[in-house]
Order: C-alpha cells, then sequence, then structure tokens
C-alpha cells in the first residue's frame, strides 16, 4: 500500500486479459477479471480468502493498481469485498 496516493498495489487479484486497455480506469474491472480467472483458475484455494481480502480492503484504497491490465480509481475497499464476494460463491 503506498500511502500518501492511498494505492493498493495489488497484484493478480484483478487481471484483465488484452493490450488494448487503457492505464487506469472507473469502469468496471471485476467482471472482465472474474471471466479471465475463471478460464484460468489460477487463483489459491483457500478458505481465508475473505479474511485475507478483507485486510486489504480495511486499507480504504482510491486506487487498485494491478499488475495485469488497468489500474482502476474508486472504492478500492468496495471493489475488494465485491471480489470477496465472488470467491465465496464459488466455495
Amino acid at each position: 500500500m503506498e500511502e500518501q496516493t492511498h494505492t493498493l498495489l495489488c497484484g493478480d487479484l484483478f487481471t484483465q486479459g488484452g493490450a488494448d486497455l487503457p492505464p487506469i480506469t472507473e469502469s468496471d474491472i471485476l467482471g472482465p477479471s472474474e471471466a479471465f480467472r475463471r478460464g484460468m483458475d489460477y487463483f489459491s484455494h483457500t478458505t481465508r480468502a475473505r479474511q485475507m481480502v478483507e485486510r486489504l480492503a480495511t486499507t480504504n484504497p482510491a486506487t487498485l493498481a494491478c499488475m495485469h491490465g488497468s489500474a482502476w480509481r474508486g472504492d478500492g475497499a468496495g471493489l475488494l469485498r465485491a471480489l470477496a464476494d465472488a470467491l465465496e460463491a464459488e466455495e
């Protein structure tokens, strides 16, 4: 977490496939990310995913800096919790 700009360096949590993505967006990245992840099944299958994602959400990031795809600007805590919901729905 880069505290001055409230940017969470979140690696592969919201990976989006493709090469023609804007550097930063406020549009949906969860839908494309989940479609990409389900096709590759590259996430851990821990039963503690919600707890780990919730710890990240409590940092209240304003920007989620993804390793692959657009960085996302907005309610980062809300989007992280939406990711936790999606992961939990698969259990």
